[in-house]
């Protein structure tokens, strides 16, 4: 147990202390507060009312009431006298548009001078027009205070959402998988590269013959595990105190994606914990066991690359097969099975179709499997240590000899 700590303390002190650590981690904050900013500051900047001069003919519109009742743009009263002054300014795009507004056989028409036709606030100052038209004809024509209350009742618009309200949006279970996929894949070939760089120490070929290869092995993989929750506690706790300091509020949605953040619960991010840790511990074995079969840490990108194809096709296999529908035999079994289940029982807890006995078999089965290759890695990890010259294949490292 003393090597096993000895190991762990050396890889997380190894891994906390390089610059690449500390800078992955600033860089990370420092790129999510901008994402979370982002959407207020492009709001800010979009929410610059533009100068809209109007002149009414009729006298039965204020500048006033277009100001309360169109607040995107800002209303200007004009003049007679200043009219062709208006237009070349118009002409000039120093303001969004001149609007004149005239009774014509008890309608209204509108005229205006724009250099750039600006759709919505034709389209809404119509609708305000119109409203006016029949305010006036209900008053001429003496209408009860019930029917012109039902004249200017306006129309109800809600926008619904595609998931239920204790569910999570598509797009948040989407950032999950990239999420645990990226990270993954991050520290896993942090590994395999630390791995194929204690070739070159004599330390380690003299600690490889005298630790306990489990020891050595696990104490790697959970120095560096513990390494990457430290990264993720600064990163979610410095986005989580942003957030919380009130100074932006996030958005609801991105883009076309609906967020639905507030359908996100303890046991939601509880099971994400949990399965980003197994799949990490999973990977990072066999990670360790590509990393021994290379002479230099230059050779692990095409060694390491079916790893990273099964990690890439176990992230799309929920994609394609699970999200769309989480209650199939096949997203139950993906959702299982130890190499994919990592990404696909995320996507059914966060859709609510995970039952307690999936949960069970599903970690049991990650647990045992992550073990068995953690006793692989450490029985080949000592023969790809001490071993120089020509890369070794995976099947000449499982039957070589000490």
């Amino acid at each position: 147990m003393r090597n096993f700590f000895l190991v762990f303390k050396q890889s997380f002190q190894e891994r906390v202390t390089s610059k690449s650590y500390l800078l992955t981690t600033i860089s990370l904050i420092l790129i999510s507060v901008l994402a979370i900013s982002l959407p207020s500051i492009l709001d800010n900047f979009s929410n610059k009312k533009e100068k809209v001069v109007v002149l009414d003919q009729t006298a039965n519109i204020t500048v006033e009431e277009l100001n309360q009742g169109l607040r995107s743009w800002d209303w200007e009263e004009g003049s007679e006298d200043k009219l062709e002054t208006y237009k070349k300014d118009a002409q000039a795009g120093d303001i969004l548009g001149l609007y004149i507004i005239s009774a014509v056989d008890n309608n209204y028409t509108i005229e205006y001078y724009s250099k750039s036709s600006d759709v919505q606030l034709n389209s809404e100052l119509t609708s305000y027009i119109q409203t006016k038209k029949i305010q006036q004809i209900a008053l001429k024509n003496n209408l009860s205070v019930a029917d012109q209350q039902t004249l200017f009742t306006p129309i109800e618009v809600e926008k619904q959402q595609f998931t239920a309200e204790n569910e999570a949006s598509i797009f948040v279970t989407y950032l999950m998988l990239m999420f645990i996929l990226m990270a993954i894949m991050m520290y896993g070939t942090t590994i395999a590269t630390g791995v194929a760089s204690e070739k070159a120490s004599r330390v380690m070929e003299v600690m490889v013959t005298k630790v306990n290869p489990l020891a050595m092995i696990f104490g790697k993989i959970f120095g560096i595990a513990l390494a990457s929750l430290v990264q993720f506690t600064a990163f979610f706790g410095a986005v989580a105190l942003y957030l919380k300091s009130g100074i932006v509020k996030p958005a609801e949605s991105l883009g076309n994606f609906d967020l639905n953040l507030s359908a996100l619960t303890i046991q939601h991010c509880v099971y994400f914990f949990i399965f980003f840790l197994l799949g990490y511990f999973l990977y990072a074995s066999i990670y360790a066991v590509f990393g021994s079969m290379v002479s230099r840490p230059e050779e692990l990108n095409g060694t390491t690359m079916p790893v990273t194809i099964l990690l890439m096709a176990s992230a799309f296999s929920g994609i394609l097969f699970v999200i769309d529908n989480p209650t199939s035999v096949l997203a139950k079994v993906l959702a299982i099975f130890p190499f994919t289940s990592p990404f696909n029982m995320i996507i059914l807890v966060m859709k609510n179709a995970a039952s307690g006995l999936e949960l069970t078999i599903s970690i049991l089965a990650l647990v045992i499997t992550t073990f068995a290759l953690g006793y692989m890695a450490a029985k080949v990890y000592p023969k790809g240590i001490l071993h120089f010259g020509e890369n070794l294949k995976l099947r000449q490292l499982l039957t070589r000899q000490s």
